[in-house]
This record gives C-alpha cells, sequence and structure tokens, in this order.
C-alpha cells in the first residue's frame, strides 16, 4: 500500500521537497516507494486528509500558522494522522515562527534557545553528540547523533488523559551541555543538563514527533549532517514510527508493518537494477518474498527435526 507523504509550502519553510540541501533525506524517501506532495496555499484539513504524514520543516520570517490552520492540524492528527514538526536553533523567537502554538497541543513547546555541550562535540561546542535515550522504536541501534546548532523543548505531561501520551526521548548530557537562551529582552548562557531534544506524542489515533534540528536532515555536512554519526538511522526510524499505526490487534494483522534495515551495498545497488529492469515491483515486494521463502525453509527443518 503506498503511502503519501506530505511537505508545507505555505509558510516560508527551510525544509522543502525541491531544496537541494536536504537531497539525502528526500532521496531516502523516494527510494522507500512513497509518494510525496506538497501544500503551497494555506493547510486546511482536507488538504491534510490526503497525507498519512505531514511534515512541517521550519517556517520562516512568516506567515505565521493561523488559528485555523493550527485547529485543522490538531483535527488532522486526533483522526488519525501523523505529523513532523521540525524547528531549529534559536526555536520560535529566532526562526519568526509560531510553531509553539501548534506543538503545546501535543504536549511539546520550543524553547528559545541554542543547546551546546563543551566536552561532547562535532566541529565544535554548538554540534553537541546526544548520547542519552529513553527507550523506544525511534531510538532502537541509535548510539548517538549530533544535534547541530539546535534548540531543546519542554515536555508538558499535564495534557496526558487516556487518549494522549507524551515523552522526551533523547537529552543533552548530564555533565557538561548548556544552552544560551531567549528570555524575552536578551539572551543569556545558562549552565543546564539534561535537556529535552526530541518529543513524541501518541494522540487520539495519530502521532506527533517533534524535534528542534533541521541539520540532522540535512545532506551539507557529513560531520554533523544526515550522514554524521546515527543521525539517518535516527530519521529512518521517525518516518517508520509515524507511518505505522494500527488501533486494533485485527488491524495490525492487516497492515504492513514499515521497518528500517540494513542491505549490503553490492546487494542494493543489484536489486535496485533488476527493479528497474521490471524483474520485481518494488524491495518491498523483494525483502517479503525472501522473508516468506526462509519462513518456509525454516517450517520444513522443523519438521525434518521432528521426523530424525
Amino acid at each position: 500500500m503506498t503511502k503519501n507523504i506530505g511537505f508545507d509550502h505555505s509558510h516560508n519553510n527551510k525544509l522543502k521537497i525541491e531544496n537541494n540541501a536536504f537531497t539525502d533525506f528526500i532521496q531516502y524517501l523516494f527510494d522507500s516507494d512513497f509518494k510525496l506532495g506538497k501544500i503551497e496555499a494555506g493547510l486546511t484539513y482536507e488538504k491534510l486528509n490526503k497525507y498519512d504524514l505531514f511534515i512541517i520543516g521550519v517556517p520562516n520570517l512568516g506567515p505565521d500558522l493561523d488559528s485555523d490552520e493550527i485547529d485543522d492540524l490538531v483535527k488532522y492528527v486526533e483522526n488519525g494522522g501523523s505529523l513532523l514538526v521540525i524547528n531549529d536553533g534559536g526555536g520560535d523567537h529566532e526562526n519568526k515562527n509560531n510553531l509553539s502554538d501548534l506543538t503545546k497541543n501535543f504536549g511539546i513547546i520550543f524553547n528559545s534557545d541554542r543547546l551546546f555541550d563543551n566536552k561532547n562535540f562535532s566541529k565544535d561546542n554548538s554540534h553537541p553528540i546526544i548520547k542519552d535515550f529513553r527507550s523506544h522504536f525511534i531510538t532502537r541501534d541509535i548510539t548517538q547523533i549530533i544535534h547541530s546548532n539546535g534548540c531543546t523543548v519542554v515536555i508538558d505531561k499535564s495534557i496526558e488523559d487516556d487518549n494522549i501520551d507524551v515523552n522526551s526521548l533523547a537529552f543533552s548530557s548530564e555533565n557538561t551541555s548548556w544552552h544560551r537562551y531567549f528570555n524575552g529582552e536578551e539572551w543569556q548562557d545558562k549552565s543546564e543538563q539534561h535537556l529535552p531534544i526530541i518529543g513524541a506524542t501518541h494522540y487520539s489515533s495519530g502521532k506527533v514527533i517533534v524535534i528542534g534540528n533541521l541539520s540532522i536532515f540535512s545532506s551539507l555536512n557529513k560531520s554533523y549532517g544526515i550522514r554524521a554519526a546515527d543521525n539517518f538511522k535516527l530519521v529512518t526510524n521517525m518516518i517508520s514510527w509515524l507511518l505505522n499505526k494500527a488501533s486494533s490487534k485485527e488491524e495490525q494483522a492487516l497492515k504492513p508493518i514499515l521497518t528500517t534495515v540494513s542491505i549490503d551495498q553490492d546487494l542494493f545497488y543489484w536489486i535496485k537494477e533488476m527493479i528497474n529492469k521490471g524483474k520485481w515491483k518494488n524491495l518491498d515486494e523483494v525483502i517479503n518474498f525472501a522473508l516468506k521463502i526462509t519462513k518456509i525453509r525454516l517450517k520444513e527443518a522443523e519438521k525434518d527435526d521432528k521426523n530424525e
């Protein structure tokens, strides 16, 4: 089943499908057989409802999300949509957006700050290495990521009820991290540790991820972009989690599970060539066929063992 992913192009967004700075990220989505689209003239529930996942990538210098757009985004998530909201260093204040007016509905707020670490960093202390993670589908197999020139977030657990669950997933170091924040009048430096940088929310039937770092999706620098540390793995885990949704065991049995696996490069480019020649429809078909054959052979081996 084809999954549709939409991008916000209505609010002077930094992350756009055509932006060459994010080539690797967009290519990953295409290679995964997702269908990509964009909304350019304002967000409405009718437009959003066409997508399984909608991505808002750092609105910059306006226009802000208006109250109707925020209401429709919340309705979209409540009715089963998934939302990835990305801000960047300085949060709402520096990027001149109002993303926290949206994300507060899901128990997460962007701080108007920049995170630093004087010991654990890549390139310089504005590129902290994050090593502290909560156990979660999104953080599985993650050892460290680079949070380059990013902001932190606040998690508001008070909104939780039977239908809402919000958690922080990754944190700055407990000993050497600090941040520069805007207090409403000026920027101040404060030694503060174990600050959340990623939040994830189950909201009624939908899901939301909030992250204050755009560079993690960027192809421009190998020391802190999508190819640095485990950044790519984190990005693919986030997309998989947002697109895996089932409201019952019956639905779990029918819906495919989206996951990310490492494939030997020679095998990957060989199978892509076979797909291009029409030997297979897509990579999903190849992997599912391989798993079916493996399952059959293992069952046959178990029968042989019992008969011996």
